[in-house]
């Protein structure tokens, strides 16, 4: 059985085109893991070595043997690669993705060209198909085309049936994980091949059995500025324990410092204030996370302590236009309330730019297309429709 990583976005007519061209190349990988080499072969149509990276354009593969071992209790096995992920136009049919342990598709967006969501091949009610790839807050993956991410299968052979979750990000040690993906696979210990198949760009790849140890860190954290004060969100990765706190830390003048704790409750996800109020708007730190275990993740990076800002707000007689700050590919959401101290905050629907330059209208999150974004919140004509005192901007993804 072979681990397929499918991206890009090819119409099948035109890939089938493309894969009857005889196979050009082989190229040599360092595993950025354990400093090992794998081959991986243009089995079928072009590909050449480009700025260190493999840009391919028909089928890559990889023939190994990742051997599942214990940690923490589970037999794990992991591979991940750095790609830059295209996008499909359609997903492709079962009988041709074949028999496979896991795969991944980026879908593009028909409203908004440049932006996709990830598609994850797994069983439901014992089918396998093309479902949504969901984080573990319960919002599906977005990708941007071209965008170049770190994405890594690691399996769970202790399920009967296998499971999986991929992990993608940026960096290693921003990864997010997604929910458990079931997997109707014979294979039940190991991982032996990888193909991607397409056209895109493979720069490295790794890895691990056991621990994943292609991944940094079993922690994901987003540091974020709210009214409410400074918001560490924490999730977990195959949580093993409840009842127990977990600690985040963070570097503050050269000295590790408590800045917030939750008990483990088996949900993965966890939204953790700042107790200290040393953490500051624009600041930059080092985190640390000590899960329920006891175990230290130390994130290798410096993070910093985001915020969403208001450029300018402008008052007009049907609609309040905001501008604001914004990560490219990333959701928001607008919220209206009639006090700062409301328990209840009400979604509200406004104009926002999609990425083909029309103008979508809705209530639910919409992706940001840029560094700064404008929408336009509709003030109505009559008692109930007129907007709530205050209203609020939040990154929901």
């Amino acid at each position: 059985m072979k681990q397929v990583f499918l991206c890009r976005a090819l119409l099948f007519g035109i890939l089938f085109v493309c894969l009857k061209v005889e196979a050009q190349s082989s190229f040599i990988l360092t595993n950025s893991n354990d400093a090992s080499t794998q081959v991986f072969t243009n089995s079928a149509g072009t590909a050449v070595l480009t700025n260190g990276m493999i840009v391919f354009e028909g089928q890559l593969d990889a023939t190994m043997e990742v051997v599942a071992a214990e940690s923490d209790g589970v037999l794990l096995a992991s591979v991940q690669v750095l790609t830059q992920v295209k996008l499909f136009d359609e997903l492709p049919a079962s009988n041709e993705v074949g028999a496979v342990q896991g795969a991944v598709a980026a879908l593009r967006d028909p409203e908004a060209p440049t932006t996709g969501y990830f598609y994850a091949w797994g069983s439901t009610n014992n089918v396998m198909e093309w479902i949504p790839l969901m984080r573990t807050n319960n919002t599906q993956f977005a990708v941007t085309e071209g965008a170049t991410n770190y994405i890594t299968f690691v399996f769970n052979y202790s399920d009967d049936p296998v499971t999986y979750q991929v992990f993608i990000g940026e960096t290693p040690d921003a990864h997010e994980p997604s929910v458990d993906i079931t997997s109707l696979t014979a294979e039940t210990d190991s991982i032996n091949g990888v193909s991607l198949l397409g056209a895109g760009a493979l720069q490295t790849f790794g890895t691990a059995s056991g621990s994943p140890g292609p991944l940094s860190s079993s922690v994901s954290l987003s540091v974020y500025a709210t009214s409410k004060g400074v918001l560490l969100v924490v999730d977990t990765v195959n949580e093993q324990e409840t009842g127990r706190d977990i600690i985040v830390k963070a570097k503050i003048n050269g000295v590790w410092t408590e800045i917030g704790r939750k008990t483990a409750n088996g949900s993965s996800h966890y939204e953790i204030y700042d107790t200290t109020g040393l953490l500051t708007v624009g600041g930059s730190y080092e985190f640390k996370v000590i899960d329920e275990l006891g175990k230290e993740h130390t994130l290798g990076q410096e993070i910093e302590v985001k915020t969403i800002k208001m450029d300018s707000v402008r008052l007009e007689p049907s609609t309040l236009t905001v501008s604001f700050n914004t990560e490219n590919g990333k959701l928001y959401q607008v919220f209206v309330a009639e006090s700062l101290s409301a328990q209840v905050w009400t979604n509200t629907v406004v104009y926002y730019p999609k990425a083909n330059g029309e103008e979508g209208y809705s209530a639910e999150p919409f992706t940001a297309n840029g560094n700064s974004t404008t929408v336009r919140i509709p003030l109505g004509e009559n008692e109930a429709r007129k907007p709530k005192a205050f209203f609020k901007i939040i990154k929901v993804q």
